[in-house]
């Protein structure tokens, strides 16, 4: 199975979207037209990658996923996951094709998205208006990621908790919904990030209320000294604080003194 770098994936997605093809099932993005899974299945086609399997949600749910697990908050989520809907056997609009009949999930995954950023949430997905961009959850119940994604390990800029944001010209970096994706904010050269997530090249990090994708190229790891906090706090009885404030006092005094 070829595996297609995360980056890559999600250009596929932005690409398609950009394109703005209209809804129909059955089709990829690659004719002008697209439904929910063909986002994602044109994507990975753009990648270089297959898609060997069923044109269907409940296909890929069961078959081309690593895992499936339900959603419990928006954080909890990464940028290139997908997150279905599902009726549940009761619910209206169950419709779970026959060929799931014998399948140990009865979950009807009726449409699928594609998670372009966290904080702030978006998630593209294809359905009748065409491409449509969610900023909530929703109804959008399960997620998890494709077995086509390269999980790859994350470099030792990407590792760390704080990195300062460096480049060689000019006064700031882009902060990006998604790696390679729409702008955020212009983080200054020189600001203190946090860094919580790596993708390829890229890592996610937060800059104060901005969280987002910046290339790691621009990221500088910050040394163990600099994240260690220099303050001392000391627990003293009121006497011996006096005691410490007088001597503190008259030390300054005689410094003072010409």
């Amino acid at each position: 199975m070829t595996q297609i770098p995360m980056s890559s994936f999600l250009a596929g997605i932005e690409a398609i979207a950009a394109e703005q093809p209209t809804y129909q099932p059955g089709h990829d993005g690659s004719d002008g037209q697209c439904d929910c899974i063909g986002l994602i299945i044109g994507a990975l086609r753009r990648a270089g990658g297959e898609w060997n399997g069923i044109h269907g949600s409940n296909h890929a749910a069961r078959n081309e996923m690593r895992s499936i697990t339900p959603i419990s908050n928006a954080s909890g989520l990464s940028a290139g996951e997908l997150v279905f809907k599902a009726h549940e056997t009761s619910s209206a609009g169950y419709a779970l094709p026959s060929r799931y009949d014998n399948h140990p999930d009865q979950l009807d995954y009726y449409h699928v998205g594609v998670v372009l950023s966290v904080s702030p949430l978006r998630i593209v997905h294809c359905t009748t208006p065409g491409i449509v961009y969610d900023a909530r959850l929703g109804q959008w119940s399960h997620h998890g990621s494709l077995r086509m994604i390269a999980q790859e390990e994350s470099p030792a800029a990407c590792s760390l908790t704080t990195a300062t944001v460096t480049a060689a010209s000019g006064s700031t970096v882009n902060l990006r919904q998604s790696p390679g994706g729409a702008l955020v904010e212009r983080v200054p050269v020189g600001a203190g990030v946090t860094v919580t997530d790596r993708q390829d090249s890229w890592c996610r990090v937060t800059w104060g209320s901005y969280s987002g994708w910046m290339m790691s190229k621009y990221l500088i790891q910050n040394s163990a000294a600099d994240q260690t906090d220099k303050t001392i706090t000391l627990t003293l009885s009121r006497s011996d604080a006096e005691r410490l404030r007088t001597a503190l006092d008259s030390a300054l005094e005689w410094e003072e003194c010409p």
